[in-house]
């Protein structure tokens, strides 16, 4: 199975990332790191750029995959976000752009797609 946390991480991203990619959405890039925050995946739906954190959760024990996106994560992935797009000349202001949650519960079969998350 998997020899670590990174290997399994590292797996459900690239199965969010292939559902994206069936759903019409175009890659662009992957485990982008900045001293704010992470992100998981950078995708294109249309002209929107689309920041993706993928979430998985084996057991419901301390909270689902959804519930584990706190508002201090959710501040992160804003920063990290702004960070990408202001190497890109831009910012959360004059970006089209939206934040969406891939949650996977114990297999990559079961998966939730969450568009506009932040909102």
């Amino acid at each position: 199975m998997f020899k670590t946390t990174r290997e399994k991480g590292a797996s459900f991203e690239q199965q969010a990332r292939l559902f994206l990619e069936q759903q019409g959405l175009r890659f662009i890039a992957a485990n982008q790191h900045f001293k704010c925050g992470e992100l998981d995946l950078i995708m294109a739906d249309g002209d929107t750029y689309v920041f993706v954190e993928v979430r998985q959760r084996k057991t419901i024990l301390f909270g689902s995959a959804v519930e584990s996106v706190d508002w201090r994560k959710q501040q992160k992935w804003l920063d990290a976000a702004n960070m990408w797009l202001a190497q890109r000349n831009l910012s959360l202001e004059d970006a089209d752009c939206r934040f969406d949650l891939i949650a996977f519960g114990r297999t990559a079969s079961d998966i939730e797609w969450l568009p506009n998350f932040l909102d």
